[in-house]
């Protein structure tokens, strides 16, 4: 049904949003000035965004998709998934390299 490989990826990015989570969590809990910046920035990545759709529909649309907090979550998701991915791909060479 489904094969080692599609589990693993899967498994992949779940543990990259878990991560994700648990990276942005300990930020706000040490480093509060640096996620206040954080936050400010991705206000102003989402007005920049909301800014070029033009059409008042697509403006609501994207107010209400994007939020500040969800950019900061795909941010460190996408930084979580290339610290992973990186992880893996060490792994894989020096497992291989035995062989």
């Amino acid at each position: 049904m489904f094969s080692i490989r599609q589990i693993l990826s899967f498994s992949n990015v779940a543990l990259s949003l878990v991560l994700g989570v648990v990276t942005l969590v300990l930020t706000f809990a040490f480093f509060p000035q640096f996620t206040l910046s954080l936050m400010r920035g991705a206000a102003g990545i989402k007005e920049r965004v909301v800014s070029m759709t033009g059409n008042p529909q697509y403006e609501i649309i994207a107010r209400t998709v994007l939020h500040e907090s969800s950019i900061l979550l795909m941010g460190f998701t996408l930084f979580a998934r290339m610290v992973t991915g990186l992880l893996i791909s060490l792994g894989h060479g020096l497992l291989s390299r035995d062989r």
